[in-house]
């Protein structure tokens, strides 16, 4: 006798291996969301005015999305459709097109309809039935996919990628939640997770690695893969990351037959191979699928995991936001010829976007984007674990790690101009320095820009802290009118306040080889970047606000435009505030008292945090 329940059956385990199952909502006949419930509460199969009850509701974690899938299953392939389909409780397609119908009031959807009691003689028809649209379109899709093929079917790039960087994001949240469950520090799991990612770039060790029957071995079988990946990149002072990655040979998780977790004495063979790196290889390699960038996916998966293993600060693992890393190339006009320099490159986030732009730019042409990668992103990193994590990351976005220096930019200032001549720097320097520091490394990439080959002047982009544009001290006057006598300031942007945690910002644009003098200074405020405050989840555009603010904010730049709110010019001196607040009019009639005490309190936390706690915040 036919049973509806292994049809079921194969439904539900296919999504529960999916590798995205993780993140979305599966409902079974049932539904949590109000506003579904809605929808669904006069939709019966039977015709009657009541409630209709889908085999299976799949939702996404993105808020205020407008994207579902409803799938509906029947045991036997001779009841997938009628001839009219106008048999909604008997058949499969059409009982999913009519929930579809229903659903479509509110939302986008993918509707599958699965009839059979096994693999071998499944029937599915795939429908999408656009928001208020009057009919369905046939997919001609007739087999179960994954998530991220469904996801794409719903042609909206946007939802697409938020979904995928919400997953990679949770990934490396439960990851780093399952390393701190065995007290592993932020540095090692950092470089624990560096060393696995890169060893499984190597086929050898991938297809072996579950062989191995010490946990010694399995570190040592980790260093010898990604050696072997590391000569086969070509990477510059590898030597200096091999040294790196060679320090997880003493974490005790490598050591140690048992380890501790949450109290419970467990064999760490299993946990190295199961719970670190099958979770990386089945959870984050196979969404490589989902990105036309290829292996971008497990930079951006690296690049959250080290965020938010930093989380604490008191590592400074902590990375300028991707937006801000893109509106950098559009404040310098990065083109498909800029030589992009960063002086403290932390992770390489300045440089990831460089490069992204400019491969952007190429298009087609590969000896371009050849040239690109080899020659046009030079990045220095003085501590050896940044240099590590700057190059692992440039490897996972596909090239662009072979200009990587492990050194200190001061003493390499003959050698990157000889040898590169970069015409952009972007930078995000050492806060633990100060202002006059901050400064200083200002000064050392206009030193470098300045002797460009290109004809057109340098550029340098920097986000600072806002002391820097504001405090009086001796040192950081004496630098500042040095800069203004040789380089011209051609515009200041105060940043949001949350940007950072514990040091509010500015971006500080200069223009090499043009003293200042006579030149008005662009002031621009962009304290509101659309992005909120998510508890544990950071800083996100949940409204999809930032490109709008960044599009007018950049063309108002551009031009130079005055606009009341939002900027200013004025012709400054070393001594005076660097700041739109300085010099924007204030509509005193739409202050009130709560307006008041709000930013007196800001005011209160912004000084006690910047008094003698400077150093929280390195750019990677």
């Amino acid at each position: 006798m036919r049973n509806e329940r292994n049809t079921e059956d194969i439904v539900r385990t296919h999504f529960k291996n999916d590798p995205l199952y993780s993140v979305i909502t599966l409902e079974e006949q049932r539904s949590k969301n109000r506003r579904i419930n809605d929808l669904l509460k006069i939709a019966s199969k039977t015709g009657k005015n009541t409630k209709g009850i889908p085999e299976f509701l799949i939702t996404f974690p993105i808020q205020n999305t407008n994207h579902i899938m409803v799938i509906e299953c029947k045991a036997s392939v001779d009841k997938h459709e009628s001839i009219d389909r106008n048999k909604p409780s008997q058949c499969a397609v059409d009982g999913v097109l009519h929930y579809a119908k229903a659903l479509s009031e509110d939302y986008d959807v993918i509707a599958l309809a699965v009839s059979g009691e096994t693999a071998r003689e499944l029937k599915i028809s795939t429908f999408r039935w656009m928001r208020k649209n009057p009919s369905e379109q046939n997919l001609n899709v007739e087999k179960l996919l994954y998530l991220s093929d469904y996801i794409k079917l719903f042609n909206n790039d946007f939802f697409a990628e938020n979904l995928k960087n919400f997953d990679i994001l949770q990934k490396a949240v439960l990851l780093n939640e399952e390393f701190n469950s065995y007290s592993i520090t932020e540095n090692g799991r950092c470089t624990i997770v560096s060393a696995i990612l890169l060893s499984l770039l190597d086929d050898p060790f991938k297809s072996s690695y579950s062989a191995f029957d010490k946990t010694d071995k399995l570190a040592k079988g980790i260093i010898d893969a990604l050696k072997r990946v590391l000569e086969s990149k070509k990477i510059r002072n590898k030597e200096s990351m091999i040294k790196e990655f060679n320090k997880i040979l003493n974490e005790p998780i490598f050591k140690q037959e048992k380890i501790n977790k949450n109290g419970s004495e467990i064999d760490t063979l299993q946990v190295v191979k199961n719970d670190f790196i099958d979770y990386l290889y089945k959870n984050v390699y196979p969404l490589i699928k989902m990105d036309a960038a290829g292996f971008d996916v497990l930079g951006k998966f690296y690049t959250e995991f080290i965020r938010y293993a930093g989380s604490s600060q008191k590592q400074g693992l902590v990375l300028t936001p991707k937006h801000i890393t893109e509106l950098f190339c559009d404040l310098a006009n990065v083109n498909v010829d800029s030589i992009v320099y960063d002086p403290c490159c932390g992770s390489g986030g300045f440089l990831i976007a460089a490069m992204k732009r400019m491969m952007t730019l190429a298009g087609a042409d590969s000896n371009k984007k050849g040239d690109i990668v080899s020659n046009q992103l030079i990045g220095i990193e003085r501590r050896a674990d940044m240099f590590s994590y700057a190059c692992t990351n440039m490897i996972f976005r596909g090239d662009g790690k072979s200009n990587i220096y492990n050194e200190d930019c001061f003493n390499l200032v003959s050698q990157i101009i000889e040898q590169h001549h970069p015409n952009i720097a972007f930078l995000n320097p050492p806060y633990d320095v100060g202002p006059a520091g901050q400064m200083n490394f200002i000064e050392h990439a206009l030193d470098v820009v300045s002797n460009a080959k290109s004809s057109a002047n340098g550029i340098v982009v920097a986000i600072v802290q806002m002391s820097c544009a504001i405090q009086n001290e001796k040192d950081l006057i004496a630098t500042k009118e040095r800069l203004l006598k040789n380089h011209r300031l051609k515009a200041v942007i105060s940043m949001p306040e949350t940007l950072f945690t514990g040091a509010i910002t500015c971006i500080m644009i200069w223009g090499a080889n043009t003293p200042n003098t006579g030149y008005q200074t662009w002031f621009g405020y962009l304290r509101d970047d659309g992005f909120e405050v998510r508890r544990h989840k950071g800083r996100l555009d949940i409204n999809n606000r930032w490109e709008l603010i960044r599009k007018n904010f950049v063309q108002a730049y551009r031009n130079s435009n005055e606009i009341v709110g939002l900027s200013i010019k004025r012709e400054i001196t070393a001594k005076d505030e660097w700041c739109v607040e300085a010099y924007m009019d204030t509509d005193y009639s739409t202050i009130t008292r709560g307006n008041f005490v709000e930013e007196l309190k800001k005011y209160i936390t912004f000084a006690a945090l910047n008094e003698g706690n400077e150093g929280l915040i390195n750019d990677m």
